[in-house]
């Protein structure tokens, strides 16, 4: 039997992302009486195609995907054409396969969530580590501290402490504090520790303060010893990044278990799911903005070696969650207003509305998508020239 790289499982998964995307608009397309010239799966060369009622339905030979050919998708072509349909019904062409998508995951992750999975049930919250100067410093927070409760109410898992910090944020809160001894010699065991509590004001903008040698400005920079106290793979260079109090946390005595959800359960967890993809993706694009770094965009070759990993670490099984995490964001990044894109289809659309149904040349909207088209084209290969080197490099594009 040929054992194949795990990497390769990226190339099935892009391909059926795709064609569900490109499903969408074909089925919108058909059903509002829009000309289908071809909808293909897979990129040309053409292996094989057959006319069906005036759409060519054909085999490519580049397995990454699927496209669909609509008849005068830019400039009106007769009455059957995309682009004398009315506003509303471009519309729902355009954002058909964004939402199918956005769709797919839901089904995706529903599913994940009714087999039986690993689950942690209860766990006891410990403090890692403590930012500099941070409300959690002041407050006296400590390494090795087990966090109890926050406002009274226990903590069970560490989402509890971190949604219930997340909703207070510029307002007091007690956390009931386990302090364990931690001398040499003495047993870190709750026979041997005491409970306090501490009382603190979660930040709405923590710092973002820069890593360096010599601190000359500590309002924005931080020195690398102090840094590394709180995280130790900070670099000079680096920013070093706080929560709302200014912690790191572990999970000590984990209780897990195979828990299985129910059909109405998963869905509302899927759909929390989706929504924590879009507020990282969000955070992450406002974060590399803000500090003009890297925001962690993987291009096909990152990806690839993402799914090799993540395969090897945990599973075949887990080939299911990159699925819903890719199609997710393949949802969005479509929907975003970038020229040859969906997105950027959608907003002439939304212009020709604006100007009372007066259209913008069709030759300026086709040059406009062809630029976007090359400047998208440039951006891939200059994302996945990075990966390349960090392949090279032996860095992890997971880091």
């Amino acid at each position: 039997m040929i054992d194949l790289p795990s990497w390769l499982l990226i190339f099935p998964v892009l391909g059926i992302l795709i064609f569900i995307h490109e499903l969408g608009h074909f089925v919108t397309a058909k059903w509002f009486g829009v000309t289908v010239k071809e909808f293909g799966f897979g990129f040309p060369p053409r292996i094989f195609g057959i006319n069906y009622k005036g759409t060519i339905y054909s085999i490519n030979l580049i397995p990454l995907g699927g496209f669909v050919k609509l008849l005068g998708e830019e400039d009106p072509d007769g009455p059957d054409s995309f682009a004398t349909q009315a506003s509303w019904k471009r519309v729902t062409i355009l954002v058909a396969g964004p939402v199918m998508n956005l769709i797919l995951p839901v089904f995706i992750f529903s599913i994940l969530f009714m087999l039986p999975h690993d689950k942690l049930v209860h766990s006891e919250v410990m403090v890692n580590s403590v930012a500099p100067n941070s409300p959690a410093q002041e407050a006296g927070l400590k390494y090795g501290d087990t966090i109890l409760a926050i406002n009274d109410e226990q903590i069970g898992v560490p989402d509890d402490l971190v949604k219930s910090i997340g909703d207070s944020k510029g307002n007091a809160i007690r956390l009931t504090v386990r302090r364990s001894n931690l001398i040499t010699g003495f047993d870190a065991t709750p026979e041997f520790a005491v409970t306090e509590i501490i009382e603190l004001v979660p930040r709405d903008e923590p710092p973002e303060l820069k890593v360096v040698a010599i601190v000359v400005d500590p309002k924005t920079e931080i020195s690398v010893d102090e840094a590394t106290k709180y995280n130790p793979d900070l670099e000079i260079g680096d920013t070093l990044m706080q929560g709302a109090i200014g912690v790191t946390i572990g999970i000590v005595n984990p209780i897990i278990r195979k828990e299985s959800e129910s059909f109405f359960a998963s869905i509302p967890l899927s759909l929390d799911m989706i929504k924590n993809i879009f507020v990282s993706t969000k955070d992450g694009v406002t974060q590399g903005i803000k500090q003009r770094s890297d925001p962690g965009f993987a291009g096909p070759i990152g990806i690839a070696q993402i799914t090799g990993q993540v395969v090897d670490e945990f599973g075949f099984a887990s080939v299911f969650q990159i699925a819903g995490l890719l199609s997710v964001s393949l949802g969005i990044l479509n929907l975003l207003p970038i020229p040859a894109l969906d997105g950027g289809r959608l907003l002439f659309v939304l212009i020709e509305v604006a100007r009372g149904g007066k259209k913008l040349p069709a030759s300026l909207e086709g040059k406009t998508h062809l630029i976007g088209f090359v400047l998208l084209l440039a951006l891939i290969l200059v994302i996945s020239y990075r990966d390349v080197l960090k392949i090279l490099s032996g860095d992890s594009i997971l880091n």
